[in-house]
């Protein structure tokens, strides 16, 4: 009998086990399928609202980010969104940058608020794109979204409580709000 119960316990441990492992794949802390599909459509958003390309107030920044940022706050879907072009290459200063802003794009890195994301880390959705917007990866080859623990990391710093560095007027420029976008009609 106890032989049995035994077997049947390390049967299901097995296949539960299975099961956990084959969740990991698909819904893992960050660059999972559900957070691509999200990354995907909100870059889409992003252009449609033009939070992707209304200038905004050029200021000095460095790593991780470019050497030249401009950051931008809205919203997309009723979920508050901020925008952080990053500038970066040979020659990058404010004026360049004023003059071609997309000679001297690197990245566009995004945080979106969706509640219950992430109550851990204040519901916070990364997503780091590349200039023509397709998602950065790691080293290793994952996408930069979701719960991305560099920028977790990083902005857990930030003063505020709410991991985000706006508050932080030595490190910033102002941000631009932007409150009601029209999306173009197509």
């Amino acid at each position: 009998m106890k032989n049995g119960f035994l077997s049947i316990s390390i049967l299901s441990l097995l296949f539960s086990s299975f099961l956990f492992a084959d969740d990991i794949k698909k819904y893992p802390a960050f660059g999972g399928e559900r957070d691509i599909s999200y990354a995907n459509y909100l870059w889409g958003e992003l252009e449609a609202t033009k939070l992707n390309s209304i200038p905004a107030t050029l200021y000095i920044g460095g790593p991780p980010h470019g050497k030249v940022r401009e950051v931008l706050e809205g919203k997309v879907d009723g979920h508050r969104v901020i925008v952080k072009r990053n500038y970066g290459g040979e020659n990058v200063s404010i004026e360049n940058v004023k003059k071609d802003r997309a000679k001297f794009l690197k990245a566009v890195t995004v945080m979106v608020k969706k509640e219950g994301f992430d109550p851990k880390n204040n519901d916070w959705y990364w997503v780091k794109y590349k200039a023509d917007g397709t998602l950065d990866e790691t080293p290793k080859g994952d996408k930069i979204v979701g719960k991305f623990p560099g920028c977790i990391g990083c902005h857990q710093s930030a003063s505020g409580g709410d991991l985000v560095f706006i508050h932080n007027k030595e490190a910033n420029a102002d941000i631009t709000l932007v409150d009601t976008l029209n999306k173009e009609k197509k």
